[in-house]
């Protein structure tokens, strides 16, 4: 599939305008020193996406290392094989504008791909990633060994779904399933890239066997943080102009203790 690609180094739109630098003080001789605070971790964050005149544009940003950042970029390692209109695409390989196949039997356009690194010396949740062994889930669930993020979403049916809760589907995190055995936690002990992909309308990617949830910030998002998060949230998408446009969530969301719970 050919399509067209330009760099976006001169497309991208700012965030915000940067201050004039201060001039510097000088402390007098008798000033007491001041203890200097750490600033906030930061991590590098790489995006594609697809521009309403079909070209594809990327851009790398930094942005803060916590787990709402960091979730939008980080469900599926390098080497995860994803089903799409043209065959069986590995995600590093993926772009904006190719077609995947949804659970649902849709055919959904890739709009945004993002991508971060994983570093085994980090200590936070970020550098471990979580392994789902093959069958783990049933028959084909996956067909091969899968690795995931630990923010990572699956969509779960379940006949105790629609007994407890009235419905057929939701997405549950995948660290809710960790058992040591057939699910594992796992420290890579190599750099590791992770993706996650936004699609045209939310829904499950087809990965080994296994429904792994697109990309969507949650219903609500933008009326639990800071609004200045946002803003730096919403820079890192820059084919939307408002978190809204990210569309109704496919199914419900379940808690790990919601998970846990419903599975003893």
């Amino acid at each position: 599939m050919n399509l067209p690609h330009r760099t976006a180094a001169a497309a991208l739109r700012p965030t915000e305008t940067e201050p004039p630098l201060p001039r510097p003080l000088r402390a007098s001789p008798n000033a007491p020193k001041r203890a200097l605070r750490a600033s906030a971790m930061t991590r590098r964050y790489a995006a594609w996406w697809l521009e309403a005149n079909g070209f594809i544009e990327e851009t790398s940003r930094v942005a803060p290392a916590i787990p709402l950042f960091e979730e939008a970029f980080s469900a599926l390692a390098r080497g995860a094989v994803i089903a799409t209109e043209e065959g069986p695409v590995s995600v590093e390989d993926l772009v904006p504008g190719m077609r995947v196949l949804t659970a649902d039997e849709r055919v959904e356009t890739v709009t945004w791909k993002g991508s971060m690194t994983m570093f085994p010396a980090a200590k936070d949740v970020a550098a471990r990633m979580i392994r789902v062994t093959a069958e783990a889930f049933g028959h084909g669930r996956p067909s091969q060994d899968l690795v995931l993020g630990p923010h990572a979403r699956i969509c779960l049916r379940d006949a105790r779904l629609r007994g407890r809760l009235g419905i057929e589907a939701a997405y549950a995190p995948i660290a809710a399933f960790v058992d040591g055995v057939s699910v594992i936690e796992v420290t890579p002990i190599s750099p590791v890239s992770a993706y996650h992909l936004v699609l045209e309308q939310h829904g499950s990617l087809k990965v080994g066997g296994m429904e792994v949830e697109s990309f969507h910030p949650g219903e609500g998002f933008e009326r639990m943080i800071d609004p200045r998060m946002v803003e730096l949230f919403l820079a890192l998408f820059p084919q939307m102009d408002k978190l809204r446009e990210f569309g109704p969530l496919a199914a419900p969301r379940l808690t790990r203790f919601e998970v846990e719970e419903m599975l003893i």
